[in-house]
C-alpha cells in the first residue's frame, strides 16, 4: 500500500503538468481607442499586409454618435464595427477573428471605409480593420479616425 501511495505521489506532478502545462492560445492584441481630454476624436495608425486584420475597441454609451473612417494608400482596407456582445479569438492563421453582430452597414459584406451612426447600447465596440487578399504584396499603412459625440 505504501509503495502504491509513493508511486502515486511521484506521478502526480507529471500528470498535473501534462494537464495544466498545455500551451494556451492567447487572444490577439487589441488596442483601445482613447480620446484626448476635451476631444471626442482620435486617430490611430497601423500597417496591414494583404489578408491582415487589426482590432481596436472603443467604449461608447447608448445614444452617442459614432463615426469611423479608414484611409489607406491602396484600396482594399476596410473595417467592421461589432456590438459589445461580440467575441474575439485567434484564428488558426494567428490573426484575430471577431464573431457576433455588427452595426448596420458596418458588417463583413459592406466593405465600409466610412460609417456614422447612433450607438444602441452601452459597451465596448470592436472595430476590425482588414485588408483584402490580393491587394498588393507589401504591408501598407492606414489611418483609422474615430469620433464619439
Amino acid at each position: 500500500m505504501k509503495r502504491r501511495l509513493a508511486l502515486a505521489l511521484v506521478c502526480l506532478p507529471v500528470i498535473a503538468s501534462a494537464a495544466f502545462g498545455q500551451s494556451v492560445n492567447p487572444l490577439p492584441a487589441m488596442q483601445a481607442i482613447t480620446f484626448p481630454p476635451g476631444s471626442g476624436t482620435s486617430t490611430v495608425t497601423g500597417q496591414l499586409a494583404p489578408g491582415g486584420r487589426n482590432v481596436y475597441y472603443v467604449l461608447a454609451k447608448a445614444g452617442q454618435t459614432l463615426s469611423v473612417t479608414v484611409a489607406s494608400g491602396p484600396r482594399g482596407t476596410t473595417f467592421q464595427v461589432f456590438r459589445p456582445d461580440a467575441t474575439l479569438a485567434r484564428g488558426s492563421d494567428g490573426l484575430p477573428v471577431v464573431t457576433g453582430r455588427t452595426l448596420p452597414d458596418a458588417g463583413p459584406s459592406d466593405s465600409a471605409m466610412a460609417w456614422i451612426g447612433a450607438i444602441p447600447v452601452d459597451g465596448n465596440y470592436l472595430v476590425l480593420v482588414g485588408r483584402a487578399e490580393g491587394s498588393g504584396e507589401l504591408a501598407q499603412p492606414y489611418s483609422l479616425a474615430v469620433s464619439l459625440k
